[in-house]
This record gives structure tokens, sequence and C-alpha cells, in this order.
């Protein structure tokens, strides 16, 4: 009786979870003008790979304000990887389009754009 209650909550759980990819405090799963989105990763670390994950959902940039992707209670989200950020933003409702990536100096930026996914 203990595993099917504990399956049927961590159910219900993942569903009152979904569709909540926080940037500039506003869920952009829930703007009706955004489709496409672009994911964009810098590795900030000397030592092998920490990313520093972004969001350019088109909105205008405001000085000193970053497009990091938080949770529904306003924490940003950490990523080790690109690959982990791509998976987060797939279990929010995003899909895979097209991948780039450029060079800044030494620095590698990755980008991906993702379209919303058809409900």
């Amino acid at each position: 009786m203990k595993k099917p209650l504990l399956t049927l909550a961590l159910f219900l759980c993942c569903q009152i979870f979904y569709s909540q990819v926080y940037v500039e405090d506003k869920n952009i799963n829930d703007l009706k003008d955004v489709k496409y989105i672009e994911l964009v990763g810098v590795n900030t670390s000397l030592f092998g790979v920490k990313m520093k994950v972004f969001v350019d959902y088109g909105a205008e940039v405001k000085f000193l304000k970053n497009q990091k992707i938080k949770d529904a209670e306003g924490n940003v989200k950490k990523f080790n990887t690109m690959i982990a950020a791509l998976n987060f933003m797939y279990n929010n409702g995003w899909e895979f389009v097209n991948y780039n990536l450029t060079f800044m100096g030494k620095k590698a930026t990755y980008i991906y754009l993702l379209k919303k996914a058809e409900k």
C-alpha cells in the first residue's frame, strides 16, 4: 500500500512543479508571446566545468540584472554542465532546436535554441 501511495505522491509533486522556469521573476512558461528562447552557458571554472547559465527570451536586459534561471522560491538554479541545464529545461516543457558554440577569448560560450513544447 505504501509504494502505490508514494508513487502517486511523487507524480503529483512532479505535476505541481512542472513549468516553473523563472527568469527575472517571471515564469517564462506562462508568457504567451514567448515561443523560442536561447539557453546561454559560459564555463566559469579554471579547472573542469562549472557553468553560468542564462536565458534570453527576448526581453530588454536591464542594467545590473541578469537572466539567471530561478526556481519558484527565487533560488538561482546552478548547473555543472550545459546538458544538466538542457535536461532541466526539457523537463519544464522546452524542446531542443539548435546548438552553437562560440569563443570569447579563451572562454567557450554554449548557445542552445529551444522552443516551447506543444501541449
